[in-house]
């Protein structure tokens, strides 16, 4: 009996199972493709570079004879461009530019077709454009200043920053146009020549940046350098020299551009008595940006016509008292020097021509007190006074 029992059990399992396979098989019959699913070849070879607002995408040539078309997608498929690969026969790649995209991370997805219609397997790709935002973050390059170096400004810069090319430089020229430099600034150069170009003028640069993977070059806007260019400052007409001793000749004289081998009395300035100390005050009516002053003997190497020895220099917005007195040391107590922008010192010997000083900086000067403690013959002289800077624009 128990026999029995087992083998009508056993048959039944073996139906119940026979008709759970015939289920099975109805449900996936739709799905199920005569000698299997067919999949063309997938997109090799995915590589991408970005670019401003776009992108590069790159795959391999498809090997695959029966690969027709693809399709490029990216925004979760929301966007595409059909690839139509007879186009690119004897090709070893394709490259698509997708343009117009946003600063943002896209993923994008290249599917192959075969002319049944049967679809590849996806290759896929995230690919970051770059724009504004990637700009602003790249440090533009250092400006030191400018400064003229005969008829050429020689602008002095810090080196190239993070993912930068070269830098653009435009200026005024002498002749009063603007002009863009033909020769751009490297990245391991600090320095860079500008011809010809006008003193007291601002000139402008910008910068190029590019990421190592990047496809685009982008410049920065232009911008105006913080100082304009430093150079000689022209004597102007309504410059005015007075001093605390008896002239032998005008003491305007030391602007009068004549830097000559003569003697004194044909031009320059010239304070015949030996009292001393003499002061001699420029006045130049408003305030300059200065740099460096130069002021000279005597340009003829006749020692004769060498008269200076002990010198000191003030500069200052205010003007200084003319009767000031100074003790043995050469020093001061009157306010109108102690509280000077600047001061120094120095010893012409008997082959010094010139006082050649750089100020270290720049000093917004109107006034300037030479101060003159004794000489080596007869007299002082002074024949000419050079200021280096330039003329405060109207807007500061």
């Amino acid at each position: 009996m128990k026999r029995i029992i087992y083998i009508f059990v056993s048959v039944f399992v073996f139906v119940l199972i026979l008709g759970s396979c015939k289920d099975q098989k109805d449900i996936y019959q739709e799905w199920v493709k005569p000698g299997g699913y067919v999949y063309p070849e997938r997109a090799t070879g995915l590589t991408s570079n970005s670019g401003y607002n776009r992108a590069l995408i790159k795959w391999a040539y498809p090997k695959d004879p029966a690969v027709t078309h693809g399709t490029l997608y990216w925004s979760s498929r929301t966007d595409s461009i059909n690839i139509d690969y007879s186009l690119y026969v004897g090709q070893d790649s394709i490259k698509v530019y997708v343009p117009n995209l946003r600063e943002q991370s896209y993923g994008f997805e290249v599917v192959n077709y075969d002319k049944e219609g049967n679809i590849s397997v996806p290759s896929e790709e995230i690919v970051s454009p770059y724009a504004g935002i990637w700009l602003a973050t790249h440090a533009e390059r250092q400006i030191n200043g400018a400064e003229m170096n005969g008829t050429d400004a020689v602008v002095n810069t810090g080196f190239g920053t993070d993912e930068m090319i070269e830098t653009e430089y435009r200026y005024v020229n002498t002749e009063g146009d603007t002009v863009v430099l033909p020769e751009k600034q490297g990245l391991s150069t600090a320095s860079i020549i500008l011809p010809n170009a006008a003193v007291g003028t601002r000139f402008q640069f910008h910068s190029s940046y590019c990421p190592s993977n990047g496809i685009d070059t982008v410049w920065n806007e232009w911008r105006t350098a913080a100082l304009p260019i430093a150079g000689f400052i022209s004597p102007k007409s309504e410059w005015t020299v007075t001093t605390n001793t008896t002239n032998a000749t005008d003491p305007n004289k030391i602007f009068d551009g004549v830097i000559g081998t003569g003697n004194h009395t044909g031009n320059g300035w010239w304070g015949r008595n030996n009292v001393y100390p003499k002061i001699v005050q420029i006045d130049l009516q408003k305030e300059y940006m200065v740099n460096r002053f130069r002021l000279w003997q005597n340009r003829d190497n006749s020692l004769v016509l060498r008269t200076l020895n002990n010198v000191s220099a003030y500069l200052s917005n205010k003007p200084f008292n003319m009767s000031a007195t100074f003790a043995s040391d050469r020093t001061t107590t009157d306010p109108t020097f102690t509280h000077a922008l600047y001061n120094s010192s120095t010893i012409f010997w008997n082959g010094t021509s010139n006082w050649n000083r750089a100020l270290g900086g720049y000093f917004s000067v109107r006034y300037m007190a030479i101060v003159i403690f004794n000489s080596r013959r007869n007299g002082s002289a002074i024949q000419e006074l050079e200021f280096y800077g330039y003329e405060i624009p109207e807007e500061e």
